[in-house]
């Protein structure tokens, strides 16, 4: 068997440079400033319903987010605090690993801050290190992966296959997007001299490891049998189908911003570049990966987890050549730091709703404000799905205690989708409210509370919808949002009894609702 010819740690390569210190701060503090008039993601709060009910080996989602959906709200700060700072803290550590990447492919100074720099002013790296999803986590576990995956190909201690299987466990506890990963990474280990490793215990042991850490992901979807599939033909249905392979590929300069230069440098570089070529592997792994996408017609942002090492590749290009060039170093700086201002309210929601709003239509960005089903909203999508949740639960909380005492005690109130009855799950106790059910994703799974309830409020739909499933149906309160996504705009509280047939039975013959 061979034996590395370097220990897990690099010889002395210098300190990392000031100016990366400098943007990983501002990167994080940004991340924690107030956020004014938004509160919790519509996401955030399935979540954060999901560590309500953390089963470990029975999520019909990867567990991870769930974990720490727990964690948030065992820290000593206020809930929304907490995740900010769990998302600040990973996008971070994402930008840090950029910039070990980019010392593992030897960039030196200039590379390094110029691989921070591309990491920090991106819509995307802002975006996902703002949102407690486990899209920000994804990326952390895959630029991981990348960092083990360039030590190995950079003749690393053998093992760094343990620190990769860790790393695409995770992923796999994170997103089930991680089989793609996976395997473009095997196609990249099979296009370079990783191959002659698999003659050795190590990518195996890696292979154990890492599924040894994602088995929780793959043990709820035997246990509920494989509701991702049904999932994603929503998603397909739904969003997927209006993804063009012109759109996505593009979508990944508007993800970068101010750093698309450096990523389109770093893709076409792992193959050009001799400087560059004993990490080609990397640019195999990350070609297969975006062709899995293309032909999967996955969104835009599916791509993320590759951008870190991508830019990487680029910056440790650029940053040789700026380097000597001065006035061209300055300019690429300034390039990078005017980018990033002029796209940071697009990717971190400092500004109010109303002015975000003029200012999404003075930048004349509509691709920034197209929904995921095609229509135009004042603001981004992601901001709009932060607005109106805390006053729908009043309003429910209004209906709910104008009942009749002999009707309060055994009421249940539903949430039409997950935001609204993850809306529900959060503000519950501070209105005196009994915990939401809903048929959405995993809130069908937790069934629907008491089966033969005195009067149901139902958050959603119609009083036309709703008839025919219960002979008594009435409006008790509407709510408004006018900035929020279309279907939260104007949403009708209903009051519901007598259902036409057992609850149970009729929560069973409906099923869940996915997408």
């Amino acid at each position: 068997m061979l034996e590395p010819k370097q220990g897990l740690v690099q010889p002395e390569r210098g300190p990392v440079p000031l100016g990366v210190w400098l943007i990983a701060a501002l990167f994080l503090v940004l991340h924690l400033l107030p956020r004014p008039g938004y509160g919790f993601h519509r996401d955030e709060l399935l979540y954060l319903a999901m560590a309500d009910h953390l089963e470990l080996l029975r999520m019909q989602f990867p567990p991870l987010i769930a974990v720490l959906g727990r964690l948030a709200k065992a820290l000593p700060l206020d809930t929304l605090a907490a995740i900010h700072l769990l998302a600040g803290l990973a996008g971070t550590a994402v930008l840090g690993l950029g910039v070990a990447i980019t010392r593992r492919m030897g960039g030196g100074r200039e590379a390094q801050i110029l691989a921070a720099l591309a990491l920090a002013v991106g819509p995307f790296a802002l975006r996902t290190g703002a949102l407690f999803q486990p899209v920000v986590f994804e990326v952390l576990w895959w630029s991981l992966a990348a960092l083990a995956f360039v030590a190995l190909l950079d003749e690393g201690d053998r093992r760094w296959w343990i620190v990769f299987g860790v790393a695409a466990g995770l992923g796999g506890l994170t997103k089930f997007s991680a089989a793609i990963f996976g395997v473009a990474m095997a196609l990249g280990v099979m296009a370079s001299p990783l191959r002659r490793d698999l003659r050795s215990r190590w990518p195996w042991i890696a292979v154990l490891v890492g599924g040894l850490v994602a088995l929780p992901s793959i043990l709820g979807q035997l246990h509920w049998d494989w509701p991702f599939l049904a999932q994603q033909q929503v998603l397909r249905e739904t969003q997927l189908d209006r993804v063009t392979p012109g759109a996505f590929l593009t979508g990944q300069l508007f993800l970068t911003g101010a750093g698309a230069p450096l990523l389109l440098a770093g893709a076409i570089g792992l193959f050009a570049s001799r400087s560059l070529r004993r990490f080609r592997a990397l640019g195999t792994a990350a070609l297969a990966a975006l062709l899995f996408l293309l032909l999967l017609r996955g969104k835009e942002y599916y791509f993320g987890p590759m951008h870190p090492a991508l830019l990487a590749a680029g910056s440790v290009m650029a940053g040789s050549w700026l380097a000597s060039r001065r006035r061209a170093w300055w300019g690429a700086l300034t390039w990078a730091v005017a980018g990033g201002a002029l796209l940071l309210p697009m990717g971190i929601p400092l500004l109010s709703p109303p002015t975000m709003a003029r200012y999404s239509e003075a930048l004349g960005q509509t691709r920034a404000v197209t929904t995921n089903r095609g229509t135009v909203l004042p603001l981004p999508q992601d901001y709009a799905d932060m607005l109106g949740w805390r006053e729908q639960a009043a309003e429910v909380a209004r209906v709910y205690h104008a009942l009749p005492e002999s009707e309060r005690g055994g009421a249940v109130i539903l949430g039409g989708n997950y935001g609204r009855a993850g809306a529900l799950a959060l503000y519950h106790r501070d209105f005196d409210l009994p915990y939401p059910v809903s048929r959405h994703g995993d809130f069908w799974a937790w069934g629907p509370g008491n089966e033969e309830p005195s009067v149901l409020i139902i958050v959603g739909g119609s009083v036309e919808e709703l008839s025919p499933l219960f002979e008594d149906v009435v409006e008790g309160g509407r709510v408004s949002n006018p900035l929020g996504v279309e279907e939260e705009q104007d949403v009708g509280i209903h009051l519901c009894r007598s259902p036409r047939e057992p609850l149970l039975e009729l929560w069973q013959r409906l099923g869940p609702v996915w997408g």
